[in-house]
């Protein structure tokens, strides 16, 4: 029995502690200052680090991120990298169908009658997704579901931590994303977020934020993306809002440069999300 248990014991911790590896391109690399381990941003959202420093890894990441390539990293359980190959793009839009998810149309978003309404499609969302999935993944299901189910137009809200906030409090993310609805509250339009996964219901913007600050930081909104990405070490947090068909930060970089809005799905990405956040083969 004792050697049983000990056998369940060492199994589990081999689970722990074994690496885990991601598809991703690399959104940044922060070198930091005097004695800071370089931070390397990841477009899945992750912040993390090398195990050891690497000139030739750091050179590689450099360059592929240069080129947008694709990446497999194997992490270990400190969130450092342990080994990285190039691969193939795992999704992909073809540049005609690209062009037409962007266009002159505004996006309106939808008004809900009252907060039992915005309740409705908090509890019917899916609450199964992945232990280890993205948190834009989860968004697009979400958002996508209540559109095509139930013709409603939701937004989004990013909550994009800075770089001094990450590296005070080693925090393990860059940007967190979540559905955000208009709802009619004591007369006037109201914004909810319905954060699934963290919230229990439809929760006022600060309040969210609270969840993932531990300082409690106001999160200064901003309207472009250059906004809070050309402020790193400015304050904890900002927050960015845009509608449902924004997958991530990439996206929201494009409408700054390009000006023009995004107005339609794209398969390729709803497809990656339903597989990754909940494991649905479309």
């Amino acid at each position: 029995m004792r050697l049983l248990l000990v056998f369940i014991i060492i199994m589990f911790m081999n689970t722990l502690w074994a690496d885990t590896q991601v598809s991703t391109q690399i959104h940044d690399i922060d070198m930091g200052s005097a004695n800071e381990e370089p931070l390397i941003f990841l477009t899945t959202g992750q912040v993390v680090t090398l195990k050891k420093l690497d000139k030739g890894r750091l050179d590689s990441l450099r360059e592929g991120m240069k080129k947008k390539s694709w990446f497999k990293i194997s992490l270990n359980h400190k969130k450092q990298i342990t080994h990285i190959e190039l691969i193939e793009a795992p999704y992909s839009s073809p540049p005609l169908l690209l062009k037409r998810l962007y266009g002159a149309q505004k996006f309106t978003p939808s008004i809900l009658k009252d907060l039992n309404q915005a309740r409705s499609f908090f509890n019917e969302a899916r609450s199964n997704a992945r232990q280890v999935s993205e948190c834009y993944n989860r968004a697009h299901v979400w958002t996508y579901e209540w559109r095509i189910n139930h013709h409603l137009y939701s937004s989004k809200v990013w909550l994009f931590f800075t770089r001094r906030f990450i590296r005070k409090y080693k925090f393990d993310w860059w940007f967190h994303v979540a559905p955000m609805v208009h709802v009619i509250v004591n007369g006037e339009v109201k914004e909810r977020i319905l954060d699934i996964k963290y919230a229990k219901g439809p929760t006022k913007l600060k309040i969210w934020t609270d969840i993932f600050l531990r300082d409690r930081a106001d999160c200064p909104v901003v309207k472009k993306y250059s906004d809070q990405a050309n402020h790193p070490e400015s304050g904890s947090c900002f927050v960015m809002k845009s509608s449902m068909y924004y997958y991530q930060p990439v996206d929201l970089e494009q409408l700054e440069l390009t000006g023009i809005e995004r107005n339609l799905w794209s398969e390729a990405e709803v497809k990656n999300a339903y597989l990754d956040a909940f494991e649905i083969e479309l």
